[in-house]
C-alpha cells in the first residue's frame, strides 16, 4: 500500500530510532558517570536501597575514626599510669630502705623527703593528662581504696598486730591457734566501751569454740600514734593482745565451759601487762576489796573484775614457779594437750602441788591477796606482763615496748586464717569520667569507658609516711599498686575490645561498600556492549529512515 500522507515505516523507523537514542543516552550517561543509578527513574527502589548502604558505609567510616581515638586516649592513659606506677615503685623501694635498722631518724627523714615529692609527681600527672584538650583522668577527692581509718587498722592488724599478739601468747603460755579462721571487722561505737573484742557462735565437743570475729571499735583508735595506735597507757596494740589471748585460748582449750570469766581476762591482762589497771582499781595495792570481792562472784562486769583475774592469774604464777614448775604455762599447757578439761582439773594436776583445785586456789588467793598486790611493784614502767620483768625478772616490758610492732616474720596470723573485710570492690574497674565512644552507625552505637581519679588522696596515700611508719606505707603502696594494675588491666581490655570493633567495623564496611556497589555502580562490560550494540543500531536506523523517507517517492512513478 503507497500512500502519500501517512508513512508508516517512517514513523515506525523513527520511533524506534528514539527509543534506541534513548538507551544510547542512558548508556553513555551511565559510562560517563560510572554509575547505573544517575537519577530515581533509573531505578526508584534501588537509589532508596544505594542511599542508605551509602549512609551505613560513610557512618562506618567515622565509627573506626572514633574507635582509633579511643584507642589513641587509652593509650594516653596509660602512659600516664605507667609514669605513676614507676613512681609508686621507688617509693615502695624508699619504704622498704626506711624500713632497715640501719636507718636513723635522719635517714628515714630524708627518705621520705623524697617519697613526698614523688607523691605530689603523682598528683600532678592525675591533674595533667589530657587528650585534645580534655582532662582524661576523674579529678576527685575521695579514696577508692576505702577508709584511711580502716585501712590503717587493718594493715596494722595484717603487718603486727595480730602476729604479734599471738607471739607474745606463745611466749607466755606456749599457746599457738590450729589454723581456725578468723574473720575482722570494723565497728564505730562510741557508746561502746571496747576498744577490741572477740566474739564466736557455737563450739566443738571439746569446748573449743567457732566463728570467732574480732571487732575493733575505730571510735577509740588514733591513727596519729601509729603504729601503737591509741593513747597512753591503753594503745591499741596492747588491746589487741589481749583479744587475741581470747582468740587463741578459744581454739586450744575448754574455752566454752572449762573456764571462769575471771580466769579469761585475767590471763589476756597477763600477756601484755596490766598494772596501771590494778594500782588504780587498788589505791596503789594498798586496798584490794573490791578486786578479791569481784574474783568471788567471777563479775568481769567492770574493771575491778579484770584486776581480780590479773592479780590471780599473776598470784597462780608465781605460785607454781615456787613449787619448781614453769607457772601459768603449766596450766595452759594442761589445758591445751587434754581436750575438755577445766581449771580445776588442771590445777590439781599441772599446778606443782601448789593447789590441790580450783577450791583450793579461790581460797588461797582471796587470803593472800592483799599482802601478794602489795609486795608488787605498780609504779615501775614495766607493765606486769608474764616474761617481763616483775613476773618473770625478765626485760622491762613498758606499755609501749610490750609489743614492738615490727612484725615477727610472719605477716597476718601465725595460727588463723585471716577473713578480711571488703573496703572497697576489689573487681571494680573504671570511675567517673566517663567517655563515651561513637562506634556505630546509627546514633548511640556507642562504647563506655571509665576513667577513675589516681591521685594520692584516691590511692589512700594521704598519710603515707617513711619515718614513722614505713612498713604501713609500703603495704599501701602495694594495695595502690594493685588499684593502678586492675585500672590497666581495664584499660587494656578496652583496647582491645575496641580493635575488635574496628576489624568488625572494617568487615562490615568492606560488605557494605560491596553491596552498594553492586546495586548502583555501572557495569562497563554489560554497559559498553550496549553502547556498541545501540550505536550499530543507531546507523541502521538512520540509514532505514533515509530508505523509507523515499519511499513516497514512488507514488510520482505512478502518476508519471
Amino acid at each position: 500500500m503507497l500512500t502519500v500522507n501517512t508513512n508508516i515505516a517512517s514513523s515506525f523507523t523513527r520511533r524506534q530510532l528514539e527509543s534506541n537514542n534513548t538507551g544510547l543516552d542512558i548508556s553513555l550517561q551511565r559510562l560517563s558517570t560510572g554509575q547505573r543509578i544517575n537519577s530515581a527513574k533509573d531505578d526508584a527502589a534501588g537509589l532508596q536501597i544505594s542511599n542508605r548502604l551509602n549512609s551505613q558505609a560513610r557512618g562506618l567510616g567515622v565509627a573506626i575514626r572514633n574507635a582509633n581515638d579511643g584507642i589513641s586516649l587509652l593509650q594516653v592513659a596509660e602512659g600516664a599510669l605507667q609514669s605513676v606506677t614507676d613512681a609508686l615503685q621507688r617509693i615502695r623501694s624508699l619504704g622498704l630502705q626506711a624500713m632497715n635498722g640501719s636507718n636513723g631518724a635522719s635517714e628515714r627523714q630524708a627518705l621520705d623527703q623524697e617519697a613526698q615529692q614523688l607523691l605530689q609527681e603523682i598528683d600532678r600527672v592525675n591533674e595533667t593528662t589530657t587528650f585534645a584538650g580534655r582532662k582524661v583522668f576523674a579529678q576527685g577527692q575521695s579514696s577508692a581504696l576505702g577508709d584511711l581509718d580502716q585501712r590503717a587498722v587493718l594493715n596494722s592488724l595484717k603487718g603486727f598486730w595480730i602476729s604479734e599478739g599471738e607471739q607474745r601468747v606463745f611466749d607466755a603460755f606456749g599457746l599457738r591457734a590450729d589454723g581456725a579462721e578468723l574473720k575482722i571487722t570494723f565497728s564505730n561505737d562510741s557508746s561502746s566501751q571496747a576498744l577490741a573484742s572477740v566474739s564466736s557462735s557455737g563450739a566443738d565437743g571439746n569446748g573449743r569454740v567457732l566463728n570467732q570475729v574480732l571487732n575493733v571499735n575505730l571510735a577509740y583508735f588514733d591513727a596519729s600514734s601509729l603504729p601503737d595506735g591509741g593513747s597512753y597507757p591503753q594503745y591499741t596494740d596492747r588491746v589487741i593482745a589481749h583479744e587475741m589471748t581470747h582468740a587463741v585460748m578459744g581454739r586450744t582449750m575448754n574455752f566454752a565451759a572449762g573456764l571462769p570469766a575471771w580466769f579469761i581476762e585475767g590471763a589476756a591482762e597477763a600477756v601484755q601487762g596490766a598494772d596501771e589497771r590494778l594500782a588504780a582499781d587498788t589505791a596503789g595495792g594498798t586496798n584490794t576489796t573490791a578486786i578479791v570481792s569481784a574474783f568471788n562472784a567471777d563479775d568481769v562486769s567492770g574493771s575491778a573484775g579484770y584486776s581480780g583475774g590479773y592479780a590471780a592469774v599473776r598470784y597462780m604464777h608465781a605460785s607454781i614457779k615456787a613449787e619448781g614448775g614453769k607457772g601459768i604455762k603449766d596450766i595452759m599447757g594442761y589445758l591445751n594437750s587434754n581436750p575438755g578439761s577445766t581449771l580445776d582439773q588442771a590445777l590439781s594436776n599441772a599446778s606443782h602441788g601448789a593447789f590441790t583445785g580450783l577450791a583450793d586456789f579461790q581460797s588461797q588467793f582471796s587470803s593472800d591477796a592483799a599482802a601478794y598486790v602489795a609486795g608488787l611493784d605498780l609504779s615501775n614502767a614495766d607493765t606486769g606482763a608474764i616474761g617481763g620483768l616483775d613476773a618473770d625478772g625478765g626485760p622491762t616490758l613498758t606499755a609501749e615496748n610490750v609489743l614492738l610492732n615490727q612484725g615477727t616474720g610472719v605477716p597476718g596470723s601465725q595460727g588463723f586464717r585471716l577473713v578480711e573485710p571488703t573496703l572497697f570492690n576489689d573487681t571494680a574497674v573504671g570511675g567517673s569520667a566517663l567517655t563515651q565512644f561513637q562506634v556505630g552507625a546509627e546514633a548511640y552505637e556507642t562504647i563506655q569507658i571509665g576513667l577513675g581519679t589516681f591521685n594520692v588522696d584516691t590511692l589512700a596515700l594521704g598519710r603515707l609516711s617513711l619515718q614513722d611508719t614505713p612498713g604501713l606505707a609500703v603495704m599501701d603502696i602495694d594495695d595502690a599498686l594493685a588499684y593502678i594494675d586492675r585500672q590497666r588491666g581495664y584499660m587494656g581490655a578496652v583496647q582491645n575490645r575496641l580493635e575488635s570493633t574496628i576489624s568488625n567495623l572494617q568487615n562490615i564496611a568492606e560488605n557494605t561498600a560491596a553491596s552498594r556497589s553492586r546495586i548502583l555502580d555501572t557495569d562497563f562490560a554489560n554497559e559498553t556492549a550496549n553502547l556498541a550494540s545501540r550505536q550499530i543500531i543507531q546507523q541502521a536506523a538512520q540509514s532505514i529512515l533515509a530508505q523509507a523517507n523515499q519511499r513516497p517517492q514512488a507514488v510520482l512513478e505512478l502518476l508519471a
